[in-house]
């Protein structure tokens, strides 16, 4: 029997204390790894003769055998072991006390059945008869590798030997320790320099793919991968796009391309919170499907995805790693990869800011360019007839043709303008609705009635289907008119000669359904979506350039939305015609009663004043008023308006506001004050238009605030009723 000589407890103990200050100074000088554990074994041997040490620790992922230590066994021993998970590389036996890192003591190896027979067959080829391990442990209890105290005989350790070995276990602990601060601090410090680097180059002008790049392979270099892919929101077509990838197999990215709502990150991007896939082995809801296959096709086993949020909290993308190993990434790593994510987001909201700013600035460009084209052309048309009315004096049927196009000319040239105010008023919020109780009908039949001239010209047939009900609704008649006129006049506009154009009515039980649907060219299906977006239009090309400014439609949609409703465009495709269909809400619903005729006014002829100061558009003015049989006067500022109308005593005063010296507001209010102004009609006409400028005339006494250029039938229309009225006010 072997006897193992105890040192005194005094005498050990010195020792003991002095091996342990030699091998800490050792390691805060920062001996590598090697040294300071070969170190340590030597230690343990002079503290134990007769014995040799041995140092096992886990790979990185501390589950499986990593390198060994020992300056009294090979360097080679744990070659056998290297790869195979820890516990079974040294234990025959799924003990969870030796899993919590209890020591394992064995007096005869050769007959004991607690050890690995991989680890056995080391011990007889190195002459080995028995061991006493200990586990090194991590702050977290979690073994990093296991110090072995092995014996030539077969025999128990004593407690003394139990003693080395556990100054063993701990200084190999406070090794690896000190190893993991570092490396961990390393991966810190590059960490930072790195986003540091992201942060820079995010600020300057950089391209937008290779900085996303860079944001992906920062977050696979610090979570410890090489695999991952950032995925783009596309709110319209609820899908995730891969934008940028690195590590993944082209069948992956091909699979995963576009639908991305069908991968692991779906549950992520729904829920606005990061989802860590530990194991997709154990993914039992996607075992058999394709996905999941390429997925382990590829080598993945864990996944990490973070959604990429505004700072309004909207989902602009998803930033996701892939592992070889189950688990996924460190807490360490997760906390940066938040960084990264946060500056993919950021770089991302710039991205859309930009694109934004560089569509809108295309389209103000195009926009720009077909004003002018859209100005020019009916300025080009009056220029040419005002020749021809000088050059064709004594050819009534010449200047008959030359008056009516200049007359839709300026039409034209009106409603242009009209929508550019109308685009105004929306964007600053000034537009203000006048509701009235009014028929659908009547609308229609305004509509109709306004884009007749467009229809006729280009021979198109229109089909006006409504039912025998009379459907009341409350709006204004002019902006519902000029919702369903800019409908027929973009489908007359876009459907070649000849064409079919239908307005359909569909009464519902709240709502009423209108529907102008065309057979012309159509809505290419990319355009569909934005078909109501400032300045657009279908189609540029000057093949088929078919004129307008491109605000139509969205002024429809405006305008149809305050009055509580809703427009939708259809369309098949290029070349299958297209049907835009408007919902309003409806105040009633009757049986169409039969309506008497209404009886004929007799124009009779007035006392009219015009007063402004341009004096061609008093001398045009006074000259179409005279051809219609009135007695007109002209004045061309305010105090001589008051003069002259004391003079004539008007039944009508048209006067502009903005003239100098005394204004029209001023004017108008000193002409009430007067018993003949008392009994006048007196209407503004002024340039400004907008809802104060006409809240401003009738506060100053006027009846009715017109916007030059009057429309010559309205204006009549109106003198008509007053005529009808006797000029009573």
């Amino acid at each position: 029997m072997h006897v193992t000589q105890e040192p005194p407890e005094s005498a050990g103990q010195t020792a003991l204390d002095q091996e342990q200050r030699q091998l800490l100074l050792l390691v805060a000088s920062g001996a590598p790894t090697g040294s300071c554990l070969k170190a340590l074994t030597e230690a343990v041997c002079r503290l134990a003769p007769g014995t040799r040490a041995c140092v096992l620790l886990t790979s990185p992922d501390r589950v499986t055998v990593g390198d060994a230590y020992s300056t009294h066994l090979p360097a080679a021993i744990a070659c056998p072991l290297r790869g195979l998970p820890m516990h079974e590389a040294l234990f025959a036996t799924d003990d969870p006390a030796i899993r919590r890192g209890n020591p394992v003591e064995c007096h005869d190896i050769e007959q004991s059945t607690a050890w690995a027979e991989s680890w056995r067959t080391i011990c007889r080829d190195n002459g080995i008869h028995a061991c006493h391990a200990r586990a090194a442990m991590a702050p977290d209890g979690t073994p990093v590798g296991w110090f072995l105290l092995c014996l030539p005989q077969v025999r128990h350790c004593t407690p003394w030997e139990q003693r080395v070995a556990e100054f063993g276990a701990l200084a190999t602990s406070i090794v690896v320790e000190r190893d993991r601060a570092a490396a961990d601090l390393r991966n810190e410090v590059n960490a930072l320099s790195r986003l540091q680097a992201l942060s820079a180059e995010l600020v300057g002008p950089g391209e937008f793919e290779p900085l996303l790049k860079k944001i992906l392979a920062a977050a696979a270099d610090i979570s410890g991968t090489d695999k991952g892919n950032i995925q783009i929101y596309d709110p319209a077509k609820n899908t995730l796009r891969i934008a940028v990838h690195q590590g993944l197999s082209a069948r992956l990215v091909e699979h995963f391309a576009e639908d991305g709502w069908v991968a692991s990150c779906a549950e992520a991007a729904q829920h606005l919170e990061r989802l860590v896939v530990p194991d997709v082995e154990q993914l039992t809801d996607l075992q058999g499907t394709l996905g999941l296959e390429i997925v382990m096709e590829d080598n993945i086993r864990s996944i990490q995805c973070t959604p990429l949020l505004s700072r309004s909290g909207q989902l602009l993308g998803m930033l996701n790693n892939h592992y070889r190993w189950p688990g996924g990434p460190t807490p360490e790593a997760l906390r940066y990869i938040d960084l990264l994510a946060r500056q993919a987001a950021e770089l991302l909201e710039r991205h859309i800011a930009e694109s934004e700013l560089a569509r809108e600035r295309r389209h103000k460009d195009e926009f720009l360019a077909v004003l002018a084209h859209e100005l020019r052309n009916p300025l080009a048309a009056l220029r040419n007839m005002l020749e021809v009315l000088k050059r064709a004096e004594r050819d009534p049927g010449m200047t008959a043709r030359a008056r009516e196009v200049m007359d839709r000319q300026l039409r034209q040239l009106v409603r242009l303008v009209d929508d550019l105010l109308d685009v105004n008023r929306i964007n600053r919020g000034k537009l203000e609705l006048r509701p009235t109780a009014l028929t659908l009908d009547s609308v229609l039949q305004h509509a109709v009635e306004s884009c007749k001239p467009a229809l006729e010209q280009h021979g198109h047939r229109l089909r006006l289907v409504q039912p025998d009900a009379q459907i009341m609704l409350h709006g204004d008649a002019e902006r519902l008119t000029q919702v369903f006129g800019n409908l027929l006049s973009n489908a007359a506009k876009y459907t070649p000669p000849g064409g079919d154009i239908e307005l359909f009515v569909e009464p519902g039980k709240d709502s009423v359904d209108i529907t102008v649907r065309d057979n012309g060219s159509g809505i290419p299906p990319d355009q569909l979506d934005r078909i109501f977006e400032m300045f657009t239009q279908v189609d540029r090309t000057l093949e088929r350039a078919q004129g307008g400014l491109g605000i139509g439609l969205m002024l429809v949609k405006r305008l149809v939305e305050m009055h509580g409703g809703t427009v939708h465009a259809h369309s098949d495709g290029q070349g299958k015609g297209s049907a835009f269909v408007v919902r309003l809400p409806v105040t009633d619903i009757q049986e169409v009663a039969p309506q008497l005729p209404a009886g004929a006014l007799s124009p009779v002829a007035s006392k009219v004043l015009v007063v402004d100061d341009n004096r061609d558009a008093v001398e045009s003015l006074v000259a179409v008023l005279a051809i219609e049989g009135h007695d007109v006067t002209a004045a061309y500022d305010g105090e001589e308006a008051i003069t002259v109308g004391e003079q004539v005593r008007p039944q009508v005063i048209l006067m502009d506001i903005g003239m100098p010296g005394m204004n029209g507001h001023e004017a108008c209010r000193h002409i009430r004050n007067l018993d003949w102004g008392q009994r006048a009609t007196i209407l503004a006409l002024s340039g400004w238009g907008q809802e104060e400028d006409r809240r401003a005339s009738i506060e100053a006494g006027f009846d009715a605030h017109l916007v030059k250029p009057v429309d010559m039938d309205v204006l009549l229309e109106m003198l008509s009723t007053i005529e009808h009225r006797g000029g009573a006010r």
